[in-house]
């Protein structure tokens, strides 16, 4: 068994639309989304897919594992018209630490530092797995292959702490 759980929820709440002019993309996502015919991008099968490849792709950091600090790293990137992730950044990190003060007072770092470091660790692993990934089918829009922004929320979770985190 893995040694990390890793969830990922792909939230295909776009941002925007790579095209020769500017579109307004909150009429742009609303058409994705409702108008016959549009569709938004999709890797292989869909979410079962992007999770299975999370699963065989991401490492969990080792720092963060041996010191018992989970997270999640929200990644946006675009699926351009050719259905290539690029442009991948990572939007947020939230973070769980078993004991942060134990842990600033037995490194001198403080929490902050502690916290910016760690959020580093998973920001980057998650960012290098989604811009590596294999390419999508791009989404259409109007008859027309068109890049949109994506985000996916990459889970880290060591499951040695699953039974304390379900009250076990």
């Amino acid at each position: 068994m893995k040694k990390l759980l890793i969830t990922a929820l792909l939230a295909m709440m776009c941002g925007g639309v790579e095209a020769q002019e500017v579109l307004d993309t909150t009429s742009v996502n609303a058409k994705l989304l409702t108008a016959e015919g549009n569709k938004m991008p999709k890797y292989k099968s869909g979410m079962a897919s992007v999770m299975q490849y999370l699963a065989n792709n991401v490492k969990y950091p080792k720092e963060a594992d041996q010191n018992g600090v989970e997270g999640r790293a929200i990644i946006s990137f675009l699926v351009n018209k050719d259905g290539v992730v690029c442009n991948v950044r990572p939007v947020r990190v939230d973070l769980k630490f078993f004991d942060l003060q134990k842990m600033s007072e037995k490194t001198g770092k403080s929490e902050q530092a502690l916290r910016n470091h760690y959020s580093r660790l998973f920001a980057t692993e998650a960012a290098r797995v989604i811009g590596a990934m294999p390419k999508w089918k791009p989404a259409v829009f109007e008859g027309e292959k068109v890049g949109v922004y994506c985000s996916v929320p990459v889970t880290f979770a060591i499951p040695r702490f699953a039974n304390e985190r379900l009250g076990r």
